[in-house]
């Protein structure tokens, strides 16, 4: 099929928009022609996605001058004058997450491998049911038994996949028989009522599979066996599972509303996170070093992390910035979010405004504020990301990061971009060497290639040397570790720029500093630091150098992060605020003074003055010759003062008032 394809329209259907790609021959080679996007039209009042599609290939037709819509629908295949398509593939994130139940054996044993396991789909795990009671179970009780407990969690559940797990191989399956008894009756329960059946996923000791089967064999429901997930104490085999469940999310392609108007014959359907899987896998192999690839969405938050031969992943279903907003202001709390701000809002608005933003989740940032909010809530996303990647892979390293997602991709400028990436990764001990590289994926051709490979490999590759990475470099970053007293020098960085000078600068603790260097240039940078102050993984105080053109040029050039690890914000809100701005000053984000004044601060009232001394009772007063003088009687309250008396002189006349 490689062979005859020669123009490919990608679409790629997302939460909130739905982009076409439209890649076509240029002298033997595939490459990018031209890219358009619009609102996608997935929800109501359309409710099908083809109506963005046709708005998109229209805008892409005005941009190319190539006629790619006859009568309403894609023109297939190419004339000979060169308009219309050849295939079309259509890659999608706007799936429903798998919702998920995990009933395992032991909490810390094969429930937390089935969750690593799950975790690599678009899901959301609904509950984890344990014989052990250690993962959120209510304690027990004398009235209510393990079953009635389990029973009452799973009632009220519509899960979508039932992951059923635990024993080592060759171990007992009596645990097991228990679990599937439960599951039997949650089944039995949703047939009474007339409720969808979840699909059950067996990943448990392979000596329990008659077992199970037997004990749901009267269950009308999909019944699926894989490797075991944890068949050692000590080893893990997560892909069986994981590769389950993801042909079981990719099922929901077939109810996209609106496939019916693709020429069928011509059509591959493909899920975002598969071709992220496939070009994260493809990156690591080719260039031989560890690779990472973050995607914040409006829904979904995703981190694979890939070196030769494994992969790893962390996805969550419902973690984004517009649908998913409302779920990750609950994990993290709106102070977590609020302290990424360059701005002073009140926690209340803060609320209010991602509150709005769930309800209007299409609305596109219009103001710089709502950047800064997109991009506080992107850090929160990849912190919890990378917390939940580390769990499956514990010695996590990379040297190139690919970044995806709308609230790096819509940011007024780069530097704001590559910021919220260091703050919301942290890269320190991740990097194995001295140069971390950082890719935007500014045109989503991550996904366009991934989904591409399946029609051509040749050409994906193609698209992807030529138009991703030489594209996209955003930054390539050094990372300083150490340093206790802001302020204190901590390095000295020398860049030498390939047939150019060279540039010096001083690295104080508590700050970013860059040295630019123009896409197409190529540099070596040299790195002093001070004692107790080391890079990467290398000896505290000892200099590093890099080859002589591993610099790259790009977007920002050089950058070094001399924050320290953990980046640690002041607790005082204006220090913190000015502080961020001066980061992203020292970036290029900003180029003037903060515009957002300070609130005042308002104190509160000083507490009522208390005289715990009691009153000492007047002297009486003295006559001018010592004869004591009785005190001035008071009038009472009815009786209206007396007049004065008019002053009389030394000798009896009258003095005027």
């Amino acid at each position: 099929m490689a062979e005859v394809v020669r123009a490919v329209l990608v679409v790629e259907i997302g939460s909130i928009t739905t982009r076409v790609s439209l890649i076509d021959q240029v002298d033997g080679e595939s490459r990018l022609i031209g890219q358009a996007e619009t609102l996608t039209s997935r929800e109501l009042p359309y409710q099908n996605i083809f109506f963005a599609v046709q708005e998109a290939t229209a805008q892409l037709t005005d941009l190319t001058g190539r006629q790619l819509l006859r009568d309403g629908r894609l023109l297939i295949p190419q004339t000979s004058a060169g308009d219309g398509i050849d295939a079309v593939v259509v890659v999608t994130s706007a799936l429903e997450p798998l919702r998920v139940v995990v009933a395992a054996i032991a909490s810390d044993v094969s429930a937390r491998s089935a969750l690593r396991a799950v975790r690599g789909v678009p899901s959301v795990t609904l509950a984890v049911l344990t014989l052990d009671d250690t993962l959120g179970q209510p304690p027990v009780t004398s009235d209510q038994s393990w079953l009635e407990r389990q029973l009452e969690t799973l009632l009220p559940l519509l899960p979508d996949v039932m992951v059923v797990t635990g024993g080592i191989e060759g171990g007992a399956v009596e645990a097991i028989s228990r679990l599937a008894h439960l599951i039997n009756l949650k089944l039995l329960l949703n047939e009474v009522i007339d409720e969808p059946l979840p699909t059950i996923i067996y990943a448990g000791n392979s000596a329990a599979q008659a077992q199970v089967q037997v004990a749901l064999s009267e269950r009308r429901c999909e019944l699926l066996t894989v490797a075991n997930v944890r068949p050692a104490l000590e080893r893990e085999v997560l892909s069986p599972l994981r590769q389950a469940l993801l042909a079981r999310y990719a099922r929901q392609l077939a109810d996209l509303p609106g496939l019916n108007h693709f020429d069928q014959a011509q059509l591959t359907l493909r899920t975002v996170v598969e071709a992220q899987y496939t070009i994260t896998r493809f990156l690591a192999e080719r260039r031989q070093q560890p690779v990472l690839c973050v995607d914040v969405g409006a829904t979904t938050t995703t981190l694979m992390a890939a070196a030769p031969n494994e992969i790893h992943a962390a996805i969550h279903g419902v973690r984004g910035t517009a649908y998913g907003a409302a779920h990750l202001l609950s994990e993290v709390g709106p102070t977590a979010i609020a302290r990424w701000l360059p701005f002073a809002i009140d926690e209340s608005e803060l609320v209010e405004r991602l509150l709005n933003r769930v309800l209007r989740p299409q609305t596109m940032p219009a103001t710089r504020e709502e950047c800064y909010l997109d991009l506080a809530l992107a850090r929160e996303a990849l912190a919890l990301g990378v917390a939940n990647l580390r769990d499956e892979t514990p010695a996590l390293e990379y040297s190139r990061l690919l970044a995806s997602g709308g609230p790096f991709i819509h940011a007024p400028h780069p530097g704001m971009a590559l910021l919220a990436l260091l703050d919301g990764l942290q890269p320190g001990n991740d990097l194995p060497g001295l140069l971390l590289h950082v890719h935007l994926d500014t045109l989503s051709l991550l996904a366009v290639c991934g989904a591409l490979a399946a029609v051509s490999a040749e050409a994906a590759l193609s698209v992807f040397d030529h138009d991703f990475l030489a594209n996209t470099p955003l930054a390539t970053c050094i990372v300083l570790q150490g340093g206790s007293r802001m302020g204190e020098p901590v390095a000295e960085v020398e860049l030498i720029t390939v047939g150019g000078g060279s540039e010096t600068i001083q690295v104080h603790h508590g700050e970013i500093a860059r040295l630019p260097l123009a896409p197409g240039r190529y540099a070596q940078v040299k790195v002093k630091p001070a004692s107790g102050v080391r890079v990467g993984r290398d000896a505290p105080g000892e200099p590093v150098e890099s080859d002589p053109a591993e610099v790259p040029g790009s977007l920002l050039g050089l950058i070094i992060d001399a924050r320290g690890r953990p980046l640690v914000l002041p607790d005082n809100g204006a220090e913190r605020r000015r502080l961020m701005w001066s980061w992203l000053r020292a970036l290029g984000a900003e180029r003037s003074d903060s515009p957002y004044p300070e609130p005042e601060v308002v104190l509160p009232p000083p507490p009522p003055e208390t005289n715990l001394t009691p009153p000492v009772a007047p002297k009486p007063r003295q006559g001018w010759f010592g004869r004591r003088r009785a005190p001035a009687p008071t009038p009472p309250a009815d009786q209206p003062p007396a007049t004065p008396k008019p002053r009389q002189g030394w000798f009896g006349r009258r003095k005027a008032p």
